[in-house]
């Protein structure tokens, strides 16, 4: 391995970087100009779906890479390989749980929600518990969770881009929302009408096609490099047995109060996928912007061996940093600042010799988050206009309100994003408050599918303390830290680092690590992987007691409608 050096990106490399980065605003231009010549052809009233669903005649397969990029983007590239080098290979089971949310989606939650024909996944709450206030609650708690969420997604770039460059993380966050801006404001010029604006849901889909594509393309030259210079497949697995990452893979300790265990990887990493791809908005708007249920479902099925590959690519190149630089940790001699940082600095390393891939590796990380953003952007639009906005004012000045909802989603959003690292880095953050505010809106879709008599009154009370004690283990966890020792050790020496000073991390002795530190509170130890489980369990079970003594009104009639909101009531299976 060479001795420690800055790497910095050649003209070449920004070449590439900015001509895959105009290729993708491209793309959402040239769908902008056609929706916008189709404005005097579509009608008024379905210029919504046009903009939104695609007028629901996007083509299967599009659809189902756009769904695989929006939710895989360069928070997992960058932070996953992190988690694995630094706590071990349960992320392998973790990505293998997708499936089973994927076929639980696919076959309970998509039919209904395809049959609804509706825009917000909200509304099937108001139409199934007969509420309004459930609709509105759990559509700020998306708003809130996909704030946190794309704060988190806009830090991975900005965090990959100070590492190869002389540029600090503040200025790159800065760089990735002002590019992000651009291509909105570019879009925008295109249109007068809020449904074309951005070019809807059309060019995100295409846009996002291309970048899966340079995705498989941009990680399977980096595996195929890297696998050569660290010696082949047998040094991999003889340096993951050794650091004891492959040992991870059987915790099976039933204890709640510990980083990470089988069962967090199995139970609470279904509860989490469903949260992406089962009950969310980004998610949904995509299974609906198809022509039939087949396709929809056609879309969950293609997704899921799709999705594996490239976790399962993700999860090799984790192996891959850890073997290239198991003697001699980067982090210990300075080199990189975080370990969100030592996927750009290993394709740095066996890319040296190639001028122009590190760039293509940074517009792959770059064009996928911005394609995330934009999307998420654009579905908490959706949400704020259609749960709150339209009901009360109607569709008056629909273009200013959505313009200012975007503005000032990207301004909080970035602002988050500073505090991703103090949070615990790209990985840890997401998954902490994703599941915190997620897994009891799983639990309250749960309920209104499965549990038939359950009543109103018990949902809300049962959903709103699910959020408190999801909330409350949430806080303890970022004000204690318990797990900021944790970290699997290394074999940096002086003969690994080319004569190279180092520090050794600092590992606690005097007791085990992996359980957090004794002196904090058991309940700030409560794994951030399990919050998504809990969430939902504290939702689920509550409401159905608490129905004994609260029977359901009118909302127990939900199940009579054409379209059943419950999976008993709902008419026989039809594609």
């Amino acid at each position: 391995m060479d001795a420690p050096k800055q790497f910095n990106l050649s003209l070449i490399d920004y070449g590439i970087f900015s001509g895959f980065m105009c290729i993708s605003v491209g793309v959402g231009v040239y769908y902008a100009v056609v929706n916008g010549r189709r404005k005097n052809v579509v009608k008024p009233a379905e210029q919504s779906d046009e903009y939104l669903m695609g007028g629901r005649t996007m083509p299967y397969l599009p659809v189902a890479m756009s769904l695989l990029t929006t939710f895989l983007s360069g928070k997992a590239i960058l932070g996953t390989p992190a988690e694995i080098f630094d706590h071990g290979m349960l992320w392998v089971v973790h990505f293998s749980m997708s499936a089973v949310a994927f076929l639980i989606s696919g076959f309970i939650f998509v039919p209904i929600f395809f049959h609804l024909n509706t825009t917000s996944i909200y509304e099937y709450l108001e139409l199934r518990f007969h509420s309004a206030l459930i609709r509105k609650l759990c559509a700020a708690v998306f708003i809130v969770n996909n704030l946190v969420y794309m704060g988190v997604v806009v830090y991975g770039p900005a965090v990959a881009l100070s590492s190869v460059t002389d540029m600090p993380t503040f200025w790159t966050i800065i760089v990735g929302l002002a590019f992000l801006f651009l291509m909105l404001v570019q879009l925008v010029g295109c249109s007068s009408t809020l449904y074309t604006t951005i070019g809807g849901l059309k060019a995100v889909v295409w846009t996002d096609t291309l970048q899966a594509g340079v995705m498989f393309a941009g990680m399977l030259a980096v595996m195929v490099k890297g696998t050569v210079d660290v010696g082949g497949f047998q040094k991999i697995l003889e340096v993951a047995t050794v650091s004891g990452r492959l040992d991870e893979l059987w915790r099976f300790d039933p204890n709640p109060a510990l980083y990470m265990s089988f069962w967090t990887s199995t139970f609470g990493a279904v509860c989490i996928w469903l949260s992406l791809y089962g009950v969310n908005q980004m998610a949904v708007q995509r299974y609906c912007s198809v022509p039939t249920l087949r396709d929809a479902q056609k879309v969950v099925f293609i997704t899921i061996p799709l999705y594996f590959v490239l976790a399962m690519m993700v999860c090799f190149i984790g192996l891959l940093v850890l073997t290239f630089f198991y003697n001699c940790n980067p982090l210990e001699t300075g080199e990189i600042s975080t370990y969100d940082q030592l996927v750009v600095l290993f394709a740095a390393r066996v890319a040296e010799n190639y001028p122009g891939f590190p760039g293509l590796l940074l517009a792959c990380i770059f064009a996928a988050t911005l394609s995330t953003v934009s999307t998420g952007y654009n579905s908490m639009a959706a949400v704020i206009y259609n749960d709150y906005v339209r009901p009360s004012f109607g569709e008056k000045r629909a273009l200013l309100i959505n313009k200012t909802l975007v503005f000032f989603s990207g301004v909080l959003s970035t602002l988050i994003a500073f505090s991703v690292q103090p949070l615990g880095g790209i990985v840890r953050s997401s998954v902490a408050i994703l599941g915190a505010t997620r897994g009891p809106v799983v639990g309250l879709f749960f309920l209104g599918v499965f549990a038939r008599n359950v009543s109103t009154r018990a949902t809300v009370i049962s959903f709103v303390g699910s959020i408190g004690v999801c909330l409350f283990l949430w806080i303890c966890s970022v004000l204690e830290n318990p797990y900021k020792d944790y970290h699997m050790p290394t074999n940096s020496s002086l003969e690994g680092c080319h004569g190279h000073s180092f520090n050794l991390t600092y590992l606690p002795t005097s007791y085990d690590a992996f359980y957090g530190r004794p002196d904090t509170l058991y309940f700030s130890r409560i794994s951030p992987f399990s919050y998504a489980l809990i969430g939902m369990i504290f939702v689920f079970f509550p409401a159905i007691l608490l129905s004994h003594g609260m029977p359901p009104r009118k909302e127990r009639f939900s199940s009579g409608r054409r379209h059943s909101l419950t999976l008993m009531g709902r008419p026989p299976f039809k594609m």
